[in-house]
């Protein structure tokens, strides 16, 4: 994804109109992130591949509600953070719990 400085998305999970982080940007197909919000389940996913909307990505995520997964699209500013493959299957493992067996 070029960079474009004055580059604004919408998050849809808060509804405000963001610059994504550095680290966003990095965003690449086979990565692992979790979403966190206040009023959701935290929702884990892997990116299948960028979608032909620039800053965004075809994804498949699950969370608590969603155990078995489901394709969508996700925008750049979404993921809260990038997680490694062993965190994923973590979470996996717990059934997408992992906030909860952690407090």
């Amino acid at each position: 994804m070029a960079k474009n400085i004055d580059q604004t998305y919408y998050n849809f999970l808060t509804g405000a109109w963001v610059l994504p982080y550095d680290w966003q940007e990095k965003i690449r197909k086979g990565d692992y992130y979790e979403i966190v919000t206040e009023n959701l389940p935290v929702i884990y996913g892997v990116v299948l591949e960028a979608s032909h909307k620039n800053g965004y990505f075809r994804v498949r995520a699950y969370s608590a509600w969603c155990l078995n997964g489901q394709e969508g699209t996700m925008c750049v500013v979404e993921p809260t953070r990038i997680l490694t493959r062993q965190e994923f299957e973590y979470a996996r493992f717990q059934r997408w719990k992992v906030e909860e067996v952690e407090a």
